[in-house]
This record gives structure tokens, sequence and C-alpha cells, in this order.
């Protein structure tokens, strides 16, 4: 009486948003407690991926799992962004090291496989993958002339989102000459390198 039984209906349907994975604050939200918890990894229902972090068991495996991992452990709140996302939209050849998600958080992470940008993004920067989010082709080419790839390297992104028709150069221009002086000149460098 008084207590409410977690809902396996609802972690279902919140794993399935981020392929599977779940963060123990998002199963207690949905009214499992640390005993059930447990009891679900001891069954063989749920696999403890990270800290912090589960995927139910039965859940099948996809090339693109590790990004929506690292967006569900940062409770669904991050974004897969910079490098990793040109390498998603098919821009340049950058190979990124390791996965870049941008988050406005304030979770300290300390993993080599995961470059955190701190950044606060809005619903027009990002699209969903159906079990991820990702920065839209504007604003991945808008994040990466502002940070540290080469003109060259940008030039080529940039060429490439426009041959393939995921960027359009007048609003890319647009979105551009809106934000800080260093990146308008990048991108219009790089723009004029694709025409």
């Amino acid at each position: 009486m008084g207590t409410t039984r977690p809902s396996t209906v609802e972690l279902r349907r919140l794993a399935a948003s981020q392929d599977g994975y779940f963060t123990s604050e998002q199963a207690e939200e949905l009214g499992f407690v640390a005993p059930a918890m447990v009891a679900n990894i001891a069954v063989g229902d749920w696999i403890k991926v990270e800290r912090n972090l589960y995927r139910l068991a039965d859940w099948p495996h996809s090339d693109l799992e590790q990004f929506a991992m690292w967006c569900a452990w940062f409770g669904g709140n991050a974004v897969i962004s910079h490098q990793s996302a040109a390498e998603l939209h098919g821009f340049g050849h950058l190979h990124p090291q390791f996965v870049h998600v941008s988050a406005y958080t304030n979770l300290r992470v300390a993993d080599t496989r995961l470059a955190v940008h701190r950044l606060q993004l809005t619903p027009h920067d990002f699209e969903s993958t159906g079990t991820f989010r990702i920065t839209t082709p504007v604003r991945t080419v808008l994040d990466l002339a502002a940070g540290g790839i080469s003109q060259i390297t940008l030039d080529e992104v940039v060429g490439d989102a426009v041959a393939i028709g995921r960027v359009e150069p007048g609003v890319l221009y647009k979105e551009a000459v809106n934000g800080p002086e260093r990146v308008a000149e990048r991108v219009e460098l790089a723009l004029s390198a694709c025409t």
C-alpha cells in the first residue's frame, strides 16, 4: 500500500529510444530501487555497461550503438557533435579518435573514449536518428570551424556537405555570419574553395 511497482513497459519504451541503454537515474524515476536493479542484473535481464549505465540484455547490437550509449550515459541530454557528427554525416575524412558529444552538464567525465564539448544547444541545432541525437549538418560545420581543424580539412568538410546536398551554401553562410568573426571567415573561405 502506498508503493508503486516499477514499470518495465515504460523502461523498455525509454530504452528503445536510446538503443537499449538507460541510466540508473532513469530507472529510479520509473520506480526501480537499488535491490530491483541488482535483481535485474542477477537474473540477466539487464547488463551493466558503464558506471551508472545499463542495457537491456535482449537488445540487438548495431553498428551505431556506441553513439547511443554515450548519449544515454548523459541521461539522453547529449548530442553527437563535431568530428563524430561530420563522420556520421559523411563530411570529410576526419577519423575521430574518440566520440565527440556536446552536453550542457557539470558531469565530470574521465574517459579516453569520449570528448565532451560543454555547449548548450537548441532544438534548431540537432536532429534525431531515432536512438540518439546528432548536430545538424550546418551546426556540425560551424562547430568544426570554431574548433581546431585545419582550413584544408574544413574546406573538405564543407565541400562534401555541399556536394551531397546536406548543406545549402547560402544557409551555411547566413548562419556563419551571425556567429563569431573567425568562424564566418573560415566558412567563407571554405565555401569559396568549393565553388
